[in-house]
């Protein structure tokens, strides 16, 4: 799951669709903008954690949560690079949000079966729903253009 994370993670920042942190977390779900949120379990506040946790569930947004908040962040694009392209410094992030998820991606793929298989028989949030009606129709067009 982290891999799938990571690489959907990496498709939404080149689409500028990542929110990073909890003030920008909290404006995308107060907007309607959020489509994901990933969430650090060793965030150091508690009060986030209820209050992102609760924002999610009032406006049906999907929530994951990832072990730690340093690879959170290295995964959002958090990071200083020197002139090898090495990462230098890394700055972790409590909570990201994804509100545009870029490109159709394996990951992606990955990551809506899990999102359903973790939800069993509930109603899937509005937003994974219109990713994925997204997505089959990306794949749709790439169908027809390669024809």
């Amino acid at each position: 799951i982290t891999k799938a994370i990571r690489q959907v993670l990496y498709h939404a920042r080149t689409h500028n669709g990542v929110a990073k942190g909890i003030k920008e977390v909290c404006q995308s779900l107060e907007r309607g903008e959020a489509q994901l949120v990933i969430l650090a379990e060793d965030c150091d506040h508690e009060e986030y954690v209820k209050l992102v946790t609760a924002l999610t569930a009032d406006k049906g947004v999907y929530l994951i949560k990832v072990p730690e908040k340093a690879k959170l962040g290295d995964w959002a694009g958090q990071h200083k690079l020197d002139a090898d392209a090495n990462v230098k410094k890394t700055c972790s992030s409590s909570c990201v949000a994804v509100k545009d998820f870029g490109e159709q991606s394996e990951g992606l793929g990955f990551l809506l079966q899990y999102i359903k298989a973790q939800q069993g028989d509930d109603e899937e949030p509005a937003a994974i729903e219109e990713a994925e009606e997204a997505a089959e129709e990306e794949m749709e067009e790439e169908v027809e253009e390669g024809e």
